[in-house]
């Protein structure tokens, strides 16, 4: 038996053993001489502060609960860190992921979210003028023309090569990212702007998954009160860590299985199983009602003792190859293996319905089945 699973094919090989999430390093956004973003003007509110002070509490949490860790921190109090001394600090410690805090900030008070970055090309021009903030840090360095190759943070053409980069490792970023957006979602009311992409130096120089993650507007008053408090600083921190347990736990489940037998594949091909009671037979259905969890580029394929007896089915559309779990026309058996999924860490899967053997909407196949149920 054999499943068909999404993540990037070049970073596993026999000789590595990536899936492992055993370091992790915390990266407090700014610190020293340079300030970040400065709140509203009713307090002595600085950026360096609160991503200082909910980077320690992230790392306390995850210590706390998963002592096998190594939690690194960028710093643990007020001093300047190079932009590339941070990237550096990951690297040498051979980290699994990357995690950079950071508070936003706008002309308009009444801006307000969280966001998070994955390295990548920019969709807007405000995601431009966020990695131009942030990247100017560099600009209080020594010598920054010289450790940059002539990078200007404050040049829109010094991004061109820059927004060309793409880790290898955005799958997993992508992952970990919706899934700290997801937390927020949760925790509070507060607006989720969503996973976005952007140049940050910070990430670009990183080897392993690294996200850099905007905790909300120190510009917004509201959203300062809720910042420099120690609940609110609780939540966030709570909220990231709570994404951590959920991509560790998706991380654990794929490294106990591809233990046995992982292949890396090129192409995707697909697996004739036996199916269990919890799904019909896979051949000869053309309208049916199956779950959607996982999405990437690349593939892989690999042993599982956990799914027994479960087929999982890909497609390729719009250039990513996305990953399905059973077939049925039974709601509440596809509902059951979703349930399933969900236990091994994949909490973002979600039901989709195919009619004649095309992804059709949801509501559209199931009113076809009912009709063919009755």
């Amino acid at each position: 038996m054999f499943y068909l699973i999404n993540f990037p094919s070049n970073i596993y090989s026999q000789e590595n053993d990536y899936f492992n999430l055993k370091t992790v390093v915390i990266d407090p956004g700014h610190g020293g001489k340079d300030p970040g973003s400065i709140g509203t003007g009713r307090y002595k509110v600085y950026e360096k502060d609160i991503s200082l002070d909910i980077s320690l509490k992230l790392g306390r949490y995850i210590k706390s609960h998963f002592p096998e860790i190594n939690v690194i921190y960028t710093r643990e109090n007020d001093e300047f860190v190079k932009l590339y001394e941070r990237s550096q600090i990951a690297n040498k410690n051979n980290a699994d992921l990357f995690i950079s805090i950071h508070c936003d900030a706008f002309t308009n008070e009444n801006a307000s979210g969280s966001s998070t970055y994955v390295m990548g090309p920019h969709k807007s021009d405000s995601n431009l003028q966020i990695a131009m903030r942030e990247n100017s840090s560099i600009l209080m360095e020594e010598d920054f023309e010289l450790d940059y190759a002539g990078f200007n943070p404050n040049e829109p053409e010094s991004y061109i090569a820059l927004n060309m980069y793409q880790s290898k490792y955005i799958g997993y970023a992508l992952d970990f990212a919706s899934k700290v957006q997801n937390e927020f979602s949760k925790s509070s009311d507060r607006k989720n702007r969503g996973v976005k992409q952007a140049g940050f130096l910070v990430l670009s120089k990183t080897t392993m998954p690294s996200v850099l993650i905007e905790v909300g507007f120190i510009t917004n008053k509201i959203e300062e009160d809720y910042l420099i408090s120690q609940n609110g600083k609780d939540e966030v921190a709570k909220s990231i860590f709570e994404a951590f347990c959920s991509y560790k736990k998706q991380i654990d489940f794929l490294t106990e299985n591809s233990k046995n037998n992982l292949i890396l594949n090129d192409s995707v091909k697909s697996s004739s199983l036996n199916i269990n009671d919890n799904t019909d037979s896979f051949d000869n259905i053309d309208t049916f009602l199956t779950v959607q969890f996982f999405a990437s580029r690349d593939s892989i394929q690999f042993n599982s003792n956990e799914l027994n007896d479960d087929l999982i089915f890909c497609i390729r559309e719009n250039s990513l190859y996305k990953y399905f779990y059973g077939k049925s026309n039974s709601y509440n058996k596809i509902k059951n293996l979703q349930n399933k999924l969900k236990k091994y860490g994949f909490f973002d899967s979600f039901i989709v319905g195919f009619f004649n053997k095309n992804k059709a909407e949801l509501s559209k196949v199931l009113s076809i089945l009912d009709k063919e149920n009755d």
